[in-house]
């Protein structure tokens, strides 16, 4: 039991890796009384570079609050990228900026998602809001050495609830939430027509890129940045009309639209069945159908957002793209959604999600497939091994749908109460130049990161 324990803590410090609206964390009841910290030492290969970090950590856990620590060093072993160095072995941009030193506390939470009142502090992994049709999937963590601390916070009754999101704090850039209200509960809590809820979203980019250039200026590449101010409203209406103690089904309609761009709607069915079984064990399903103008993106802040809203397709931004002229047309165009998820609660989970969505060129005489992929597994096997993968797939007709996923992987291998073994890897995007002259441009590069090393963790 203690070595199970050992283990669930490190995952749920280490991981959080999901591709679908669900979160098997909730399952593990991470917030039991108890603490732990540690030590480790991964040798990180980066790029073209490999690094050594050493790093102290710890997290602790309360009866309803948990925080992590996470203090890293870390030494350049080999610098083929040419990074800037501080005593010619420390990465200089690892603490020249705000969000390195905030980055020292990985979380803080308050409640879980569901409570009365829920408040959360860390980075976001497959954040969901709502019914994932604006705001789904969504990852901070794309940009490589570039950490960001968001913020999110949840207050739910019987009668009315406020979701509030913030992908950053130093500063944000992505900021709103969804607020919602079941109208029949002032009347009678247990009538059955206080399964009906409504819900209003907004979600704003204050700092969106509309147009960048770049050029040489004395032989050194600068960017010039156009922002402007984008955001997306939707409203929503859900109803839960059949519940039985092994099964339920949800009907959600939304409507959004995207500021200077289009609309879209989205009609959808949600079903969670729980199979009469010794070990609790659930399957969860969503299904949905979307009818879309020429201009509209369906989950418009999703995994790869960080990266589309400066490079989206044919070169331009992503609101450029949706907001130009030429793509305003008369025609609708259509997709639909579907994922599947099988859990063993806080044993094993896996799961996969895929979408399609037929989107107008800017022509508004062809159109292109929209395809995004979502897979995960999640397991701890024999109380020593614990596995956890996820990869995202997008396909917006510039390359093939393989050509740069968006994964993570994590293993680790518990060698006892004290010490760990720990494998993981992702992708991530980092900015670089190319051309010469009117040709000179800037774009974000995929590459691989992966780090194998030794955790000592002390639990008490």
């Amino acid at each position: 039991m203690k070595r199970s324990g050992a283990l669930l803590l490190i995952f749920t410090f280490f991981l959080n890796l999901y591709s679908v609206d669900f979160d098997p964390d909730e399952s593990y009841c991470r917030f039991q009384k108890g603490h732990f910290a540690g030590f480790s030492i991964l040798p990180v290969h980066e790029g073209r570079n490999t690094l050594l970090e050493l790093s102290l950590f710890g997290t602790f856990t309360f009866d309803s609050f948990a925080f992590g620590v996470h203090a890293p060093i870390r030494f350049l072993l080999s610098n083929k990228d040419g990074v800037d160095t501080t005593g010619k072995v420390f990465p200089k941009d690892d603490w020249n900026e705000a969000r390195d030193w905030v980055k020292l506390l990985k979380f803080f939470q308050y409640g879980h998602k569901h409570d009365l009142f829920y408040f959360y502090f860390g980075e976001h992994r497959n954040r969901y809001m709502g019914n994932g049709t604006i705001l789904g999937a969504y990852h901070n963590t794309l940009k490589l050495n570039f950490p960001k601390r968001g913020v999110n916070i949840g207050v739910n009754t019987d009668y009315a609830g406020i979701d509030f999101f913030m992908d950053d704090v130093t500063p944000p850039n992505v900021i709103g939430g969804r607020t919602y209200f079941k109208p029949l509960s002032f009347f009678d809590k247990q009538s059955y027509w206080n399964n009906l809820e409504l819900g209003f979203t907004f979600l704003g980019d204050v700092f969106t890129p509309y147009r960048i250039v770049s050029e040489l200026y004395d032989s050194v590449p600068r960017r010039t940045v156009d922002e402007i101010y984008t955001y997306v409203a939707g409203f929503d209406i859900g109803f839960r009309f059949f519940t039985s103690e092994y099964y339920q089904v949800k009907f959600y309609t939304d409507w959004n639209k995207i500021k200077d761009a289009g609309s879209g709607f989205h009609l959808g069915l949600k079903h969670v069945a729980d199979l009469p079984t010794i070990i609790p064990m659930r399957i969860l399903s969503t299904w949905e159908y979307k009818a879309m103008q020429s201009n509209y993106a369906p989950s418009y802040f999703n995994t790869f957002y960080d990266i589309q809203r400066e490079h989206y397709r044919d070169g331009m931004t992503k609101t450029r793209f949706l907001s130009d002229p030429s793509r305003k047309g008369s025609g609708w165009n259509h997709g639909y959604y579907f994922d599947l998820v099988y859990d063993i609660t806080g044993l094993f989970s896996i799961g996969g999600s895929f979408g399609h969505n037929r989107i107008y060129s800017n022509d508004l005489n062809s159109k292109f497939n929209n395809i995004e992929i979502n897979a995960f597994i999640n397991t701890i096997l024999f109380k020593r091994i614990g596995a956890d993968f996820t990869i995202t797939f997008e396909d917006i007709n510039e390359g093939a749908l393989k050509d740069e996923p968006f994964y993570r992987l994590s293993v680790y291998y518990l060698l006892s109460d004290f010490a760990t073994l720990g494998f993981s890897t992702r992708s991530a995007w980092y900015l670089r130049y190319r051309g010469e002259g009117v040709n000179f441009e800037s774009y974000y590069k995929n590459t691989a990161f992966y780090s194998f090393g030794f955790y000592g963790t002390l639990r008490f």
